[in-house]
């Protein structure tokens, strides 16, 4: 939830540098507070405090993204971001094991404070000017001698220029002198319209510009589809990083560096995900969306029958056959991921250029990307305890069977409302429009 208090903030204020240099300091702060205190409490004090600020440094940081890169290149930025992030997760475990064997506890955060440092200079450095909120320069005035000679007439009370009025004949002035010849008892005979008056009893009326603003995200079929499939990819993959240690060990005795490897195979087609971001600026991310979660399904439901150690018989051995099903279900979810969060950012583009100022003067552009950061933390969540009751309740198979319906079901909300629809029902749709209005 405070992904969306964050975004909210984001669009508020004018320069979005502010909150995004205070939540790198309070990630600074907490880390430090992590790698030097012995105290239980503080520890846990300190990894919510973490937790807090890295929402506000990945809400806000999206903003300003957007900001950079605008609509047109947002895919591509996107696709990067994805891979950063699947290779900082990765890696970040990896490089803190080997400084915590050989160097000890504290030297373990040593990458972390050199990294915020980074960030903070380099954030200090760059200047960046949103994008809803125009240059007073790039608003050129027209000039007086350009005015003028258009047959325009300086105005000198107002600064401006008019253009001269006909002189009217005289009849009209004569009827114009009649028509003003008010008096002022005639002005105070006249009925006076009285304010409105507000009781005690009557409720204050609700700010349109944010009702408005909540009714179009929240009742704009491609955003909900949007988020509602970015919340299940991630409990996909969140439902396999907490089982897939757990069902090697006790299935097939194998080690925790076998998981790593798993998980290493997973991740490492996030670096394609730029590929699919420079294709969904250049045409839409309808394609490698819907493509992305037609890889992405097949495994899931495969995946089911590495349950015993003579399931592969002999051409496969059940490491090989999860890294191949792990490594497609990672291909589908680079290609996906980021075609999703670009849908949603288009969208609200779009709705801006449709409807000048029905997101308020500020816009939305980080609440939008709170939203999806909310949908993110929510598949975080609930990927884990879904997981672990349907493997209770059905077993590693029915586990699966269940995500891979999931899959199904997130295929047919994108395909049928992402951008419109598929090529063919928009054609379709807008022949039938047409025909309406013949």
């Amino acid at each position: 939830m405070l992904a969306l208090i964050i975004g909210w903030i984001g669009d508020q204020v004018p320069n979005r540098q502010t909150p995004f240099l205070l939540g790198l300091v309070a990630l600074g702060l907490s880390t430090l507070a992590i790698a030097l205190t012995r105290d239980i409490f503080v520890f846990l004090a300190a990894r919510i405090l973490q937790g807090l600020s890295s929402v506000v440094v990945s809400t806000v940081g999206y903003a300003i993204l957007f900001d950079v890169v605008g609509p047109e290149k947002i895919g591509r930025a996107l696709g990067f971001i994805s891979m950063c992030q699947s290779f900082g997760l990765l890696v970040g475990p990896a490089i803190g094991g080997v400084l915590y064997e050989h160097s000890g506890y504290f030297n373990t955060f040593i990458p972390a404070f050199v990294l915020i440092a980074i960030e903070i200079v380099l954030r200090l450095l760059l200047v960046i000017e949103r994008r809803d909120q125009p240059r007073t320069e790039d608003v050129k005035k027209p000039s007086e001698a350009s005015l003028l000679a258009k047959g325009h007439a300086a105005n000198p009370l107002y600064g401006t220029t008019l253009p001269p009025q006909p002189n009217p004949p005289i009849t009209d002035l004569e009827d114009n002198r009649e028509r003003r010849s008010i008096t002022s008892s005639d002005l105070s005979s006249m009925p006076q319209a009285s304010p409105p008056v507000l009781t005690s009893s009557t409720p204050p009326p609700i700010p349109a510009s944010t009702y408005r603003t909540m009714h179009l995200l929240f009742t704009t079929p491609r955003i909900i589809v949007a988020l509602l499939a970015l919340f299940i990819l991630n409990v996909i993959l969140t439902a396999y990083d907490a089982t897939i240690p757990i069902h090697i060990r006790t299935t097939f005795s194998l080690s925790a560096t076998h998981a790593s490897l798993l998980f290493l195979i997973m991740v490492s087609p996030f670096s394609l995900s730029p590929l699919a971001g420079y294709f969904i600026d250049r045409h839409s991310p309808y394609a490698p969306t819907t493509l992305g979660i037609m890889v992405l399904i097949p495994p899931v439901f495969v995946i089911q029958l590495v349950d015993s150690p003579a399931c592969c018989g002999t051409t496969l051995t059940p490491f090989l056959a999860l890294a191949i099903c792990l490594f497609f279900m990672g291909l589908g979810t680079g290609s996906t991921q980021p075609g999703l969060m670009a849908e949603v950012s288009l969208v609200i583009e779009s709705i801006e250029r449709e409807s000048p100022g029905c997101f308020g003067e500020q816009g939305v552009v980080a609440f939008g990307f709170g939203v999806m950061n909310f949908s993110f933390a929510g598949g975080f969540l609930v990927g884990p305890l879904l997981a672990g009751w349907l493997i209770e309740g059905w077993g590693w198979k029915g586990m699966n069977v269940a995500l891979g319906f999931l899959g199904v079901a997130c295929l047919l909300g994108v395909g049928a409302v992402m951008g419109g629809g598929p090529r063919w029902w928009r054609k379709r749709r807008g022949r039938a429009e047409e025909d309406r209005e013949r």
